[in-house]
């Protein structure tokens, strides 16, 4: 029936796909295949007879339904924990919950999880991209220009802005002009846009209202992999997939990103030891020496 209570896995991979804002970021975090938890998922919503996701070709998207379903399980869940950390005489042991960019939480952070637990194994994080109220989380990552008046900010990231295709679809792209027959891959919301980078290399005449529109990076990255077209590329989005060769730069000109990565925290969780361990962290693994582990 469906008011029974469903399999905790299928719960906890949902809760996690929901926060993390992809099948394959909850993978990594519950050392899980990407089909294990599409297909948890899948069987939760035939259990509550309820959509949770909307699937699209190129990702997923919370309904407004699942969204208030997974805020619920995310408090559950962390209460969970808590009890079972201090049953266990785990005194000492926190919880720190950082809200996150869905891409850059699948992109950047996942890849280094193990990174973090090895060195601070006390520390469990819990990243999420709902919007749980400022005071529901200790920090948060943000992508902008360092103006956060009521927080502490610290720079993370800077970003480079550039095409990228698959080596294939780069054999068709000898200079900026044969854009003009490409199929361009959009995601919105950044200053750099195609507009932008075209002007930056002195190309016109490319209908840059034309193509493909991605609410996340994520989204148009999967794309680009997939051959579909050629996206704008952000430097802290693609270095995976740059490294693995799925993904090209088929011209030498980039643009410099008008924002950048900010870790941020209130001036008073600013200083409790778990955020200061968080963002020492993240300063380390943002240094120009800082390798990503395969």
């Amino acid at each position: 029936m469906a008011t029974a209570r469903p399999p905790l896995n299928w719960l906890r991979a949902f809760e996690a796909a929901a926060r993390m804002g992809s099948f394959a970021a909850a993978a990594s975090a519950l050392n899980v295949t990407a089909s294990a938890v599409s297909q948890h998922i899948r069987a939760l919503e035939l259990r509550l007879g309820k959509e949770l996701f909307d699937r699209h070709a190129n990702g997923v998207r919370l309904t407004d339904r699942g969204r208030l379903y997974a805020e619920e399980l995310g408090r559950a869940f962390a209460m969970i924990d808590q009890a079972t950390a201090k049953l266990a005489g785990r005194g000492t042991r926190e919880m720190l919950v950082v809200h996150v960019p869905t891409s850059f939480a699948s992109q950047w952070i996942a890849p280094r999880l193990d990174l973090f637990r090895s060195q601070y194994p006390n520390i469990d994080l819990r990243l999420t991209a709902l919007d749980h109220g400022e005071g529901k989380v200790d920090a948060a990552i943000e992508f902008g220009w360092g103006n956060w008046p009521k927080r502490e900010a610290t720079l993370l990231l800077r970003d480079e802005t550039f095409p990228v295709c698959t080596p294939r679809y780069a054999q068709t792209l000898r200079s900026p002009e044969d854009l003009k027959a490409g199929d361009l891959l959009h995601v919105p919301g950044y200053d750099e846009d195609w507009d932008t980078w075209l002007a930056h290399v002195g190309v016109t005449g490319i209908d840059t209202s034309a193509g493909s529109f991605f609410d996340q990076s994520i989204m148009g990255i999967r794309a680009a992999i997939e051959g579909k077209g050629v996206l704008l590329g952000r430097t802290a989005l693609i270095e995976r997939e740059l490294a693995a060769g799925l993904l090209v730069a088929p011209f030498e000109r980039r643009l410099q990103g008008a924002g950048s990565y900010w870790f941020l925290a209130t001036p008073q969780k600013a200083k409790t030891p778990k955020v200061i361990a968080f963002r020492d962290w993240l300063m380390r693994m943002t240094a120009p020496v800082a390798t990503i582990e395969s």
